[in-house]
């Protein structure tokens, strides 16, 4: 019964967020659809400390600290879980840059795929290149 628990869990990236929370950006009727979705197939999101600071940054930076805030407040009072790496995570994420140095793969990329192993989490919602580490996917949610 472990794959039936693990199949409706699903990791969103920052690009994701913005996209959600940002009616201009061109992504966002993707954004607004893909979330209706999982919550319509009743998925638990996911996502990372790592994104919603890289979220906060970017909203603050290009909408104002208003908008970042109100993000802030509706993710805290959300079902979305946020999940903190570890030691052992930055432990993880630096043998896999050190051993796939000509991927270009980011820190934040490699802990987050870090984070979702760790919790069993094999799909990702993102608009961005993924490097399906520790065999994770994209989700083709953003695809409809």
């Amino acid at each position: 019964m472990v794959l039936a628990s693990t199949s409706r869990r699903i990791f969103v990236d920052s690009s994701i967020l913005i996209s959600f929370i940002d009616r201009a950006d061109p992504n966002h009727p993707k954004a607004v659809k893909a979330i209706e979705n999982l919550a319509r197939l009743k998925y638990q999101l996911y996502t990372s400390s790592l994104n919603i600071s890289d979220v906060y940054a970017a909203l603050a930076r290009e909408t104002g600290i208003s908008v970042a805030l109100d993000f802030l407040q509706a993710t805290l009072q959300s079902d979305m879980e946020i999940l903190f790496p570890q030691k052992a995570d930055l432990i993880t994420a630096h043998r896999m840059l050190r051993g796939n140095r000509e991927r270009q793969i980011t820190l934040r990329e490699v802990l987050n795929a870090t984070l979702m192993q760790r919790r069993g989490i094999a799909q990702i919602l993102t608009f961005t290149y993924w490097h399906n580490l520790f065999g994770t996917y994209v989700s083709n949610l953003t695809i409809q």
